[in-house]
């Protein structure tokens, strides 16, 4: 009996010791994605209540999931949808008190903060986190690791930080797959003002990177000076230019070399600001697919209009030499040219449609050239005659003089 009793007692121990080892296991496992340190800090629990100041890495932070724990942003965080998240003033100068009120837990920012507005944080146990932009995938890839696991754990946050850039990363290859499978090789740049001088991004950049998933080829990537080189854009001549804004337009088409490019000349160039270029969560995404779609398009729109070409030539019966036409010149395809001029309204009377290049016509060629952007030679060279003969040529209301040729 006492023997029996002895192993009941015993069995119940071991069913004591059984339950309390599930029950710290259990306590561990709610444990388990905290205390984190990231670099020189550490994290004894999972921050509840973060300031944004960065507008790159609140839309990493928003990219993984975790922009629900944002009690307030920079006025540089223009991102439509964390418009609802109040504000805190700049990004680098904050309104402390609001911050230090909401019982913030970590600030997160880049370089531009400022000192004494740190300590300030820091002072009242506020965590701030600065963070370099990223230049290259696994950088990225680094970033995305970091911010989910400070703001979700070891295990938890680790793991959707990771699985939000490999998203990111399979929807842009997603979209290069989709239009790198063409015949036609576009090349491409992205050109930016930096302290008033033409920037190029070249190699090791973000804006390389993103240009790389376009199905194109940058033609600064190999480029790690990242000044605009004249010369040698001249002979890349890209397919498009990506610029940061209109000063850098301007300076392009104010360039005596740059001016000349086939993009900018045939208006293949769009704009994306260069803050939304350095951001590296959804907007990435965004911009990429802005640039596929002004990309592909206008070669779907090019090959259309390239068609209607061919059948204006086709209805004038014209047959336009490499030379072009010049004053005194006289055959059926300057015949065929004045006709056009004719319908475009630069000539009124039927007299003048002769087939002599004669001094009317040249005035018609020069005005139908100021019209149209081209420069007034009054000489009808390739470019201005596959502009007059393109649905997109300009016509006028006012006609030159009609004397008889």
């Amino acid at each position: 009996m006492g023997c029996a009793k002895r192993k009941i007692i015993a069995f119940i121990l071991s069913c004591m010791l059984v339950l309390t080892a599930l029950g710290v296991t259990g306590c561990g496992q709610e444990n388990l994605d905290y205390p984190v340190t990231v670099g020189n800090i550490t994290f004894e629990k999972e921050p509840e209540n973060i300031v944004v100041l960065s507008d790159n890495i609140a839309d990493i932070i928003s990219c993984i999931g975790y922009d629900v724990k944002m009690v307030g942003k920079s006025d540089s965080v223009t991102q439509e949808e964390l418009s609802v998240v109040p504000s805190v003033g700049s990004e680098s100068t904050p309104d402390t008190a609001i911050i230090i009120t909401n019982e913030t837990d970590v600030v997160f920012c880049d370089e531009n903060l400022d000192e004494n507005t740190q300590k300030t944080l820091e002072d009242n146990g506020i965590k701030v986190i600065k963070m370099v932009s990223a230049e290259t995938s696994d950088e990225l890839k680094t970033v995305y690791r970091s911010l989910g696991t400070i703001l979700g754990g070891e295990n938890t946050g680790k793991a959707k930080g990771e699985d939000a850039y490999n998203n990111l990363i399979n929807s842009m290859e997603d979209i290069k797959t989709k239009y790198s499978s063409g015949s036609i090789l576009n090349t491409v740049c992205y050109i930016y003002t930096e302290e008033n001088q033409l920037k190029i991004a070249g190699k090791d950049t973000f804006a390389d990177l993103l240009l790389s998933y376009t199905g194109a080829v940058n033609v600064a990537v190999e480029d790690e000076s990242k000044n605009v080189q004249e010369a040698s854009l001249n002979i890349s001549n890209p397919t498009y230019i990506f610029y940061s804004d209109k000063a850098t337009l301007d300076k392009l088409k104010a360039d005596k070399t740059l001016k000349n490019l086939s993009a900018v000349k045939s208006n293949k160039v769009m704009e994306i600001p260069l803050a939304n270029m350095s951001r590296h969560g959804m907007t990435a995404l965004k911009n990429l697919q802005s640039m596929v779609d002004f990309m592909y398009s206008s070669e779907s729109t090019a090959a259309t209009q390239s068609t209607e070409d061919k059948d204006l030539i086709k209805q004038y019966n014209i047959t336009i030499p490499d030379e072009g036409f010049v004053l005194e010149d006289e055959n059926d395809n300057v015949k065929a040219m004045q006709t056009r001029l004719k319908d475009l309204g630069y000539v009124s009377d039927p007299e003048n449609i002769t087939g002599f290049y004669g001094q009317t016509t040249e005035s018609a060629v020069k005005a139908f050239q100021k019209q149209n952007g081209i420069e007034e030679t009054g000489t009808a060279d390739k470019a201005t005659l596959e502009k007059m003969f393109s649905p997109e040529a300009v016509k006028t209301d006012s006609p030159v003089d009609i004397e008889a040729e």
